[in-house]
């Protein structure tokens, strides 16, 4: 069977799985690397070997990249303390403690070897994570940092790992040597990633104003700048993971301004499905692995040896990981004043569900899998086998127990922000849709704005703020989905008040019952340049009012109008 033949059969068993995950009470990746172990098990089944390389080229670029798309960047830049504290610290403390863990329970198993081990195991997982966060009831606030995290921690991880290896293979150790390296492989990357997006977008600009551009040329130009920023990292020495991170953000923020209702549209189908093969086939693959690494240990450990292994350094990760959160979100809050004016004190329930969504994915085992064959001298590599099961254990071990057990910890709907259902009606019920009104809705948001449900909301806020800046100041009484809009009082149409309470719902509170003040007065008020109207009645997206982007005008009057099922209403130039 050649490659391309298994490829389609792995696409045939990603989509059988895909349909049996639907009816099955936890995310769809445990799903995957189940059916994949099963397949596996089957006698006759081809062995399909998952190269390191392969994977961190072809499926890693695209993932982050889309991960970083994704991510709302205001609220990203507003939670970076935690995200880079967890990012860093938490990976650094994982890495020691596992490492001190698994030396001293594992005979025979090298300390430099152990750290690799703990550092390999250290990252979380974006796609297992995203899966958990769109499931559980949580504030925005938390999933930015959960997503955050799992896309900043990997190449902290990665370092480690680097350089535990060196640490195996030479003997030696240099604290200094890691930080400055360090620093220059997450400052270089996150550099060239913005750079490279940069270019990028100002290519797409030039090819919309000579007017030589097409939704295809853009969804193709979008497909490969993933993969520019990660090429471009090797041979500059720098990190490719942050470099494709920090492109993905830009574009995040770039896109949904300048791309037209169509192309937006058509790119997130495009991506959409590229993302459903790419997820799908990296779990399975992680699951294909089982029979061979089981078999590289098995003549040297007993099965409950083993499983006493797994046992104990993935329970020592999530021990580390749900201790960690605690203080590290209180201590900040009780020693700086300026923390404590301007982040939110996070509840108990808010923490116990970020400590526990430590899920572990593809990228913990391709990595370990990069571990080299030999030493310099040509010996085998110690402990390469035990490792490597150890990082598929600690995967499985996660998803499994992490990624059933997410209802358990999911706190109650006050805690995120949730409400009932208008006029006493049932929260789970909309017009058939099972994600209830605000699922439905935020859904809606995401067809027009290029997203998914986790990213809907803060960028048709965004959106909807832009909007609302109109010349003369005059805000406009169109409804809009309160998925999008809960946090400014906004409700669902028809859900609660009828028109009447839309419109007044659609000021701030301190303004109910009367006319609010016009944007133009307030930028003044303030010392703000304010962006007029062009000659076409709307707004540029290259002018701003403070550091909020303004979008034309008419890609959102048909998203508006789309959304609000074709309500009679205008933006007043």
């Amino acid at each position: 069977m050649t490659a391309f033949e298994q490829m389609l059969v792995l696409l045939l068993l990603t989509t059988v799985l895909s349909v049996m995950a639907r009816w099955l009470p936890w995310p769809r990746p445990i799903t995957y690397v189940l059916g994949g172990v099963a397949v596996a098990l089957v006698p006759g089944v081809p062995r399909v070997a998952l190269d390191p390389g392969i994977f961190f080229l072809c499926f890693l670029p695209p993932l982050l990249f889309a991960d970083g798309w994704l991510m709302p960047l205001r609220e990203f830049v507003q939670a970076l303390r935690p995200i880079l504290l967890l990012a860093t610290g938490l990976v650094v403390l994982t890495t020691l403690v596992v490492g001190w863990v698994a030396h001293a329970l594992i005979p025979g198993l090298p300390l430099a070897m152990a750290f690799a081990l703990g550092a390999v195991i250290s990252p979380t997982d974006a796609v297992a994570v995203g899966a958990i966060t769109d499931k559980l009831r949580i504030p925005t606030r938390l999933t930015t940092i959960l997503n955050g995290e799992s896309l900043m921690n990997d190449a902290t991880g990665l370092v480690a790992f680097k350089f535990a290896l060196a640490a195996a293979m030479a003997g030696t150790f240099s604290l200094r040597a890691a930080t400055l390296d360090f620093a220059l492989l997450a400052g270089g990357g996150l550099a060239l990633g913005w750079l490279v997006a940069f270019g990028v977008g100002r290519l797409r600009d030039l090819l919309i104003r000579t007017h030589n551009a097409d939704p295809l040329i853009e969804i193709t130009l979008s497909l490969l700048t993933p993969y520019a920023a990660y090429l471009a990292a090797g041979p500059l020495g720098v990190s490719g993971i942050l470099a494709v991170v920090a492109a993905g953000l830009y574009s995040g923020w770039r896109d949904p301004v300048k791309m037209d209702a169509e192309t937006r549209q058509t790119t997130w189908i495009v991506w959409a499905t590229a993302l459903f093969w790419l997820n799908g086939l990296a779990f399975v693959l992680l699951g294909l692995q089982f029979p061979a690494l089981l078999a590289a240990v098995a003549g040297r450990y007993s099965a409950l040896e083993l499983a006493i292994f797994v046992a104990v350094v993935a329970g020592a990760a999530m021990a580390i990981r749900l201790l960690w959160f605690f203080p590290a979100a209180y201590l900040p809050l009780a020693v700086s004043r300026r923390i404590r004016t301007t982040e939110p004190r996070p509840a108990w329930q808010e923490l116990l569900v970020g400590g526990w969504a430590g899920l572990r994915g593809t990228v913990t085992l391709a990595a370990a899998l990069s571990i080299p064959l030999t030493l310099a001298d040509g010996t085998p590599f110690p402990a390469r086998d035990l490792v490597i099961f150890l990082s598929f254990g600690v995967v499985v071990a996660t998803l499994l127990l992490q990624g059933t057990t997410d209802g358990v910890a999911d706190p109650p709907a006050r805690i995120a922000g949730g409400r009932p259902a208008a006029d006493g009606g049932a929260s789970g019920a909309h017009d058939g849709d099972p994600r209830g009104p605000e699922g439905a809705a935020c859904a809606r948001v995401a067809g027009q704005f290029g997203g998914d449900e986790r990213g809907a909301e803060p960028r048709a806020r965004r959106i909807r703020r832009a909007t609302l800046r109109t010349r003369g100041g005059r805000r406009d009484a169109r409804p809009f989905p309160r998925a999008a809009c809960r946090r400014d009082g906004v409700s669902l149409p028809g859900a609660g008040g009828g028109a009447a309470g839309d419109r007044r719902s659609l000021a701030p509170r301190r303004h109910l019952g009367r006319r609010a003040p016009s944007a133009a007065a307030t930028a003044r008020s303030r010392g703000r340049h304010v962006a007029r109207p062009g000659r076409s009645g709307g707004v540029s997206a290259a002018r701003r009012i403070g550091s909020r982007p303004l979008v034309p005008r008419g890609a959102c009057e048909r998203s508006f109008d789309a959304l609000a099922g074709g309500a009679e209403a205008r933006v007043e130039a």
